[in-house]
């Protein structure tokens, strides 16, 4: 595989794509008809090049809402700022890469979830985030890395439309997201686990 390695530099070409993607993404979780939970941010890790899970974050977009919050709690600086090239590792990361293709990762961080004992737990301080849904990001059979999305409040009766969409960006061809990293970076990870049939 050819293309520039992981991690790149947050002034690149590269973070512009990743970021533009991840807009796209929100603005379609947002427009989701009979959400009930906010909206707060969606974000990417990607692996490391030549690692199979040493998870790097690339990008994080966040809802205007979102940084109306933020702000509100005496956080002037955006999550991309603070965690931009970050290789803090995390279980639900490591989880994604071991879950079979089509699934969705849900994490209610009230019950029964929690988050890492290292986390920064950013999006809990900075938004009140309660929900998060994640899913592993395929290229050439290959999970490289995670797409995630954060809410407040349970997402729970949109998680249909929450993870069509999810999926769409990160596990399909046609997919701006993927066919950019596919195209323009040194992607690797673990091969892609398939769903089991019953």
């Amino acid at each position: 595989m050819s293309g520039r390695p992981i991690p790149f530099a947050r002034n690149s070409s590269h973070f512009v794509h990743i970021q533009n993607s991840l807009a796209a993404v929100l603005k379609n979780l947002k427009a989701i008809k009979g959400r009930t939970a906010k909206v707060l941010w969606v974000s990417c890790r990607l692996n490391r090049s030549e690692m199979q899970n040493s998870p790097v974050f690339v990008g994080w977009v966040e809802d205007v809402g979102a940084i109306n919050m933020r702000v509100t709690r005496d956080r002037p600086y955006a999550p991309v700022e603070i965690r931009f090239g970050d290789t803090h590792p995390s279980k639900l990361y490591s989880k994604c890469l071991q879950t079979p293709l089509g699934r969705v990762v849900a994490r209610n961080w009230g019950r029964p979830h929690k988050a890492d004992a290292t986390s920064q737990r950013i999006g809990e301080t900075f938004y009140g985030e309660t929900h998060r849904r994640s899913v592993p990001i395929k290229v050439a059979n290959v999970y490289v890395g995670t797409l995630n999305a954060a809410f407040s409040g349970d997402p729970d009766g949109a998680d249909g439309e929450i993870g069509k969409i999810l999926i769409d960006w990160a596990q399909t061809e046609k997919s701006v997201l993927v066919k950019y990293i596919e195209d323009n970076l040194e992607f690797s990870g673990p091969k892609c686990l398939r769903q089991r049939r019953n």
